[in-house]
């Protein structure tokens, strides 16, 4: 599609700028485990004996003798004090570019995560990743050619720092697309995917818990022309699509996992954006009808691909992960498969 490449540069990578976005409805809350003090046993008495008295040798009147009454020391009440929590997950986001739909607020106050944005597309300084519960390696509009412009270095040595402390992280479109870069795999410009399309899950994926709850089949949205051509080598594949055949990948051993598609897209997102590109007919595509699969196929996929990695998160992925006793009470996924 040679032609999408030349309209105007207004084709990003990863999503441009919608109108609206959603707002966010719930959270996800941590519940507080007390933890009881040990309670101490009664402690053993003497058994009581019997004491005899000396009777006087010149009047024989015997002495009665006495016997001690045997007490016991009552148990206290125990009062159990609460272990306090940590407080909402912190996460940090890193944005490559100022489309609206990159960001990822409405879906992290959706759960209730406290989280900074960086605008690495903007010169802003990424700081130590290690210092968050988790990292999301957000989308932006560059091409595999300038990978190793001086923009994305000290992003790389950051994201290097993470992924050897174990920091979970969670790359989307073009942050998925680096994350395979830089561990050795390949990224090139393929055909464009643009829309609610299917993505088809493999068996490693039906079994992984970033893909949980999704089944064998679900719509995701897609704007990109770029795609991996060669995963790294301790990347495992979960997903594909017609065109693009990874859609999505795990490390393996880390809490690492990078999607193609946009899980942060709503229809009406989604709706906004295609709605108001009008190139879009000029290279084939309509607007209308992909608005109108969006609504029809969407399935709370945010809340389930961000569900699940936030779980995951909960549940003791990574160097700062908070303990699963603040889990939400009654949610729990499988545990990533090790190999």
């Amino acid at each position: 599609m040679a032609g999408v490449a030349a309209a105007g540069g207004m084709l990003a990578a990863c999503g441009a700028t919608p109108t609206s976005a959603p707002t966010p409805t719930s959270h996800l809350a941590r519940a507080q485990t007390p933890t009881p003090s040990p309670v101490p046993t009664d402690t053993p008495l003497p058994t009581p004996t019997d004491t005899p008295t000396l009777t006087p040798t010149p009047t024989p009147t015997p002495t009665p003798t006495h016997t001690p009454t045997s007490t016991s020391t009552p148990t206290p009440t125990l009062t159990p004090t609460p272990t306090p929590t940590r407080g909402p997950l912190q996460v940090i986001v890193l944005i490559h570019g100022p489309g609206r739909s990159l960001v990822m607020d409405h879906v992290l106050k959706r759960f209730g995560i406290l989280f900074t944005n960086v605008r690495v597309d903007q010169g802003e300084t990424v700081p130590d990743l290690r210092r968050f519960d988790a990292v999301l390696f957000a989308g932006g509009e560059y091409r595999p050619n300038q990978f190793e412009n001086p923009i994305f270095q000290a992003e790389r040595v950051r994201i290097m720092e993470a992924l050897d402390a174990g920091v979970p992280i969670l790359g989307i479109c073009l942050g998925h697309q680096l994350l395979a870069y830089w561990l050795g795999g390949k990224v090139k410009r393929r055909r464009w995917e643009i829309g609610w399309l299917p993505i088809e899950v493999n068996q490693e994926g039906l079994q992984d818990p970033l893909l949980a709850g999704l089944g064998e089949r679900f719509h995701g949205f897609l704007w990109h022309g770029d795609q991996i051509t060669r995963l790294p080598e301790e990347a495992v594949l979960l997903a594909s699509s017609e065109l693009c055949r990874v859609q999505a990948y795990r490390l393996r051993e880390r809490p690492v996992w990078g999607v193609q598609f946009n899980p942060q897209y709503s229809p009406a997102i989604a709706e906004a954006l295609v709605l108001n590109s009008n190139w879009l007919t000029e290279y084939g595509w309509d607007p209308e009808q992909i608005a109108e699969t969006g609504h029809r196929e969407y399935n709370d996929l945010a809340g389930k691909i961000f569900g699940n990695f936030f779980q995951a998160v909960l549940e003791g992925e990574g160097a700062r992960a908070t303990p699963a006793a603040f889990a939400t009470p009654g949610v729990r996924i499988p545990s990533p498969r090790r190999r």
